[in-house]
């Protein structure tokens, strides 16, 4: 489903969620009101479990049937995290790519059986960092963040995977509130308002 931020706003207002998400939701809507904004069906949820097969935790469910992105998709930039994680202090812009499932299939199994995450977001043209839900601790709500590579590494030589994934936002409204930035793919950049 797709509409304005009067649409979305609305799609808020109506959401059986929590207040603080709420709150997070409508700073994004406002950040970015020329946009329009989509939101995910039971349907569209249920494509996207069978396909990568898998059950996606109730809370992700929850609030991408309330605000799941922007249409067109937009490469994202954070102007920070919640938690201090790897790549809160990169000296590198981090564009992300966000949608369920963003990673390649073989990377995405490999993510899903062995690290128990689900991708959520991925750094554009990099495997060094990766957004992800817990596929197995399923009530909690945080997206946390791993590079690529240093779980590969990890998985190939037998380490534990634990250490390398750090939470970076309490939620997925609270990484939609602390975007800062979107870019279109010929480099058009919307900033926050």
């Amino acid at each position: 489903m797709f509409g304005d931020a009067r649409s979305a706003k609305t799609w808020i207002r109506d959401a059986g969620i929590p207040e603080r998400h709420k709150q997070n939701f409508t700073r994004f809507v406002d950040r970015f009101p020329s946009l329009t904004f989509t939101r995910d069906s039971d349907e569209s949820l249920d494509r996207i479990q069978s396909r990568d097969g898998l059950v996606l935790p109730s809370h992700i469910r929850r609030s991408r049937r309330v605000i799941a992105y922007v249409d067109p998709p937009l490469l994202a930039l954070f102007e920070g995290y919640d938690y201090e994680c790897n790549k809160s202090h990169s000296e590198v812009d981090i564009w992300y790519n966000l949608g369920l499932g963003e990673a390649g299939e073989e990377v995405l199994a490999d993510f899903m059986d062995e690290a128990h995450r689900y991708v959520v977001g991925a750094w554009h043209g990099s495997d060094n960092s990766y957004l992800s839900i817990d596929t197995l601790n399923v009530e909690d709500e945080r997206i946390f963040e791993f590079g690529g590579d240093d779980l590969a590494f990890a998985l190939t030589e037998g380490d534990p995977v634990e250490e390398l994934i750090e939470p970076a936002f309490e939620s997925y409204s609270s990484m939609l509130s602390r975007i800062v930035e979107l870019r279109t793919w010929e480099g058009e950049v919307l900033r926050a308002r």
